[in-house]
């Protein structure tokens, strides 16, 4: 069995809709804020690769939103990644493919609803690189408006919607530092592009995610790590066409855990948001569990 070394993206498709307006369509996107920490930046052996996580994230305010908002999302999120043996440009070739699982619980207002479906398919491909300590991911990723969408109505204005109902593109850029001290600085950097949602003729701005990590090894098993993300709209979004001077972000912090064994690793983390602008405000709890066959 190969000696389990990787940290990989995976996504968590949170969407919601509502009648409201906010930065990125209704304050969601497609991006899994806070999936990557320690190693994010070094792909693994050729091999295939299963990662299994789990999401538990809860809102309870949203800036510059309604005055009553809650939301609760629990997601399982099965990514299959193989790594091939192939080399291009000096690194390493590999694909994924997620596809998420979602509960999610919506209240605005007084208005609620709840909603358990696939979420977006998402798929990607990637390059990995590694010198010495110094270790490299770029990757292209795809995530395709497959999940469950239904356009909100007067009748039904709120609507716990699992899938996005646009398209997004969108290019990765990993790294990692771990020398052999124990110490683990990971980051992992993308920039979202996204369509227009055909049916509420909305669209998401251009956006900035970071995850980050400061880890360090305490054995052969255990680190322990500051870990948390950012997220920065770089352009408005748009509504009709016409720009609506929207721009949301958020930056989290929180401790994260991880075990490690021959084969396998878990990683626990707790992060809190702040610093928000036009978002949904709250925390999350994620768990991975990671599976070399």
């Amino acid at each position: 069995m190969k000696k389990l070394t990787l940290k990989l993206s995976l996504s968590l498709i949170l969407g919601l809709s509502s009648t409201l307006t906010f930065a990125t369509e209704n304050g969601a996107d497609s991006f899994a804020l806070g999936a990557e920490g320690m190693m994010a930046g070094a792909l693994p052996p050729p091999g295939v690769y299963l990662l299994n996580y789990y999401q538990n994230y809860h809102a309870g305010s949203f800036d510059q939103g309604p005055d009553s908002f809650h939301l609760d999302v629990n997601a399982f999120i099965p990514r299959l990644v193989w790594m091939t043996e192939q080399n291009y440009l000096g690194g390493q070739l590999g694909f994924y493919a997620a596809q998420p699982l979602v509960d999610l619980r919506l209240n605005i207002n007084g208005m609620s609803d709840h909603n358990a479906a696939l979420g977006d398919l998402i798929l990607g491909s990637m390059l990995g690189w590694h010198q010495g300590n110094h270790h490299w991911i770029g990757a292209i990723e795809t995530v395709l408006a497959t999940g469950q969408y239904d356009t909100p109505t007067s009748a039904q204005p709120v609507v716990a919607n699992i899938g996005k109902n646009y398209n997004t593109i969108r290019p990765i850029i990993a790294y990692t530092y771990a020398p052999a001290n124990g110490l683990d600085i990971s980051t992992k950097l993308s920039y979202s592009f996204n369509d227009e949602n055909d049916d509420t003729h909305y669209k998401s701005g251009a956006y900035f995610a970071g995850d980050y990590s400061l880890g360090y090894k305490l054995n052969d098993h255990v680190k322990l790590a500051i870990e948390g993300y950012a997220f920065k709209q770089l352009k408005s979004d748009h509504l009709n066409g016409d720009d609506i001077g929207q721009k949301g972000q958020v930056l989290a912090v929180g401790p994260a855990i991880q075990y490690q064994d021959q084969n396998w690793s878990i990683e626990a983390k707790y992060l809190k948001e702040t610093n928000i602008e036009n978002r949904p405000e709250g925390h999350t709890g994620l768990l991975k569990f990671i599976w070399a066959f």
